[in-house]
């Protein structure tokens, strides 16, 4: 799915050509702070496969991106399977060591624009605070700059949403979202209200981004696409992942965007911007005990997880970027 992603980039021309593109977190599949793991992770894989695995999907990452036009900048943003649920500095640390600062600022054609590492903002404790304080006290002179700097307008990305639904809503969401079958054990389902960034955070840095009149934030993890708006305009836009799709049980708030595989395209002018969000037509999968979907029969696979082996049985292999490994607590 990835190297479709690329070559779908890559085959954009004139207007419709991306200056850059931004991967809001999750480029692994590996949780990076496997100290700091829940007990159902680590009773899955001990430390040195963990990391001889997170090796491996980053240089298979790192293979399948690099075919992108190099006329196309790539921002790479971490999500909590890069650093953790519960990041380090440790945890952090290894990941810009194989991809660079994990947050950042750039100007595009007079509009700033501020990638984050908002995964200490969703649990701020520990050592973490001192991660946060950090991170943030950073944020508030970068927009302190773009405001004084009278940039048209100010854009931010990240993997954690703000909020998914609504700017005040809290732990005590009802809605539920589950994976598709095949996918963990039967009947998993994850609290939307996990995916979000806590309210006692979220309230300090959305005064900070209505302050400085931040038109909008971009982001991931949610593994579904939303948009959504705070009180005062700023749009909350969640794009789905190149991987699997959950289904949240508030279809009503879900159906106004199309839940499907795909791409976010943003096309920003002056003082405005429109985006839309295009599937990707062929949707390549591998589904843990399931059979692959092929184009044709001569591409067909079969794969088998058990609890202590992988088994595959195809002659070709060249859509399969990745084996998705198993996990249950985590997204």
């Amino acid at each position: 799915i990835s190297r479709e992603c690329v070559q779908t980039i890559n085959s954009m021309k004139g207007d419709e050509r991306p200056l850059y593109v931004c991967v809001c977190g999750d480029l692994i599949d590996t949780e990076g702070s496997f100290s700091n793991a829940l007990a159902s992770w680590k009773s899955v894989m001990k430390d040195w496969y963990k990391n001889l695995i997170a090796e491996q999907q980053m240089t298979d990452w790192k293979e399948v991106w690099s075919h992108l036009d190099e006329d196309i900048g790539l921002v790479c943003l971490c999500g909590n399977h890069d650093v953790g649920n519960r990041p380090t500095a440790q945890s952090i640390q290894n990941w810009t060591s194989k991809f660079g600062n994990d947050y950042l600022a750039f100007w595009v054609n007079g509009t700033y624009n501020i990638g984050l590492n908002n995964c200490v903002f969703s649990d701020v404790s520990g050592e973490r605070i001192a991660l946060y304080e950090e991170q943030f006290a950073w944020l508030e002179g970068r927009l302190e700059y773009a405001s004084a700097k009278k940039a048209s307008q100010i854009f931010v990305y990240s993997h954690y949403p703000w909020f998914i639904m609504n700017e005040n809503e809290d732990i005590d969401m009802t809605s539920k979202s589950h994976p598709p079958e095949g996918w963990g054990p039967q009947g998993t389902q994850f609290d939307d209200s996990y995916f979000h960034i806590p309210l006692k955070t979220r309230k300090v840095v959305l005064s900070l981004f209505r302050k400085h009149k931040v038109k909008a934030c971009f982001s991931g993890h949610f593994h579904q696409n939303v948009v959504s708006k705070t009180d005062w305009g700023m749009d909350m836009i969640i794009t789905g992942p190149l991987s699997m799709m959950l289904t949240s049980t508030d279809q009503q708030f879900m159906a106004e965007e199309k839940q499907t595989i795909g791409i976010r395209i943003v096309d920003v002018q002056e003082n405005s911007f429109q985006h839309e969000f295009v599937p990707l037509e062929k949707n390549i999968y591998c589904v843990d005990c399931q059979e692959y979907k092929p184009e044709s029969n001569e591409d067909k696979v079969k794969v088998t997880v058990t609890s202590d082996q992988l088994e595959i049985n195809s002659d070709k292999l060249e859509h399969m970027c990745m084996l998705k490994d198993y996990h249950d607590h985590c997204i």
